[in-house]
């Protein structure tokens, strides 16, 4: 039970590494987008409301996907595995959350196949808005497996050194 619960924890505050840094990749590809004239002059209050509905979001999306993704797999995976290397689990979380946007952008460009055609309606829902998500979601997953893995590092190695 206790290594249960150490897991869960473990996870979670990974995950919320993985929030923090889905935040500022979200901005960094967001702010490039964003039409500077209106943002000056832009109210400050209603800019900090969209900057805490921008987090509140990322965190109901973020909490979803720990529960449904991250945590079963974390439960899942063997101490000893090979996946539970820093910059194994890195690249894993990378492309399982780039998987996971590249499907969802798909199945949006799908529902306008009739319009566009695939090609054209995946182009057209990247320029809408996909950079601050893709940014974002492979951030999350990048950052999350890293932070996770490195805090088992210790603990792996000493298992491995007990006779």
């Amino acid at each position: 039970m206790k290594t249960f619960l150490r897991k869960v924890k473990l996870s979670f505050l990974a995950m919320l590494c993985g929030w923090l840094a889905c935040n500022i990749a979200w901005w960094v590809g967001a702010i490039p987008r964003m039409d500077l004239a209106s943002v000056q002059h832009a109210n400050l209050k209603q800019s900090l409301l969209f900057a805490l509905a921008v987090a509140i979001c990322t965190a109901i999306v973020i909490g979803m996907a720990w529960l449904a993704i991250f945590l079963p797999v974390d439960l899942c995976v063997n101490d000893a595995s090979r996946l539970r290397r820093p910059r194994t689990a890195a690249g894993c979380g990378f492309l399982a959350a780039f998987a996971i946007v590249l499907a969802a952008f798909v199945a949006f460009a799908w529902n306008d196949v009739s319009r566009w055609g695939l090609v054209d309606g995946i182009r057209a829902t990247w320029s809408l808005a996909a950079p601050p998500y893709v940014l974002g979601t492979c951030a999350t997953g990048t950052v999350a497996a890293y932070v996770r893995a490195r805090w088992d590092s210790p603990h792996a190695q000493h298992h491995h050194d007990k006779p």
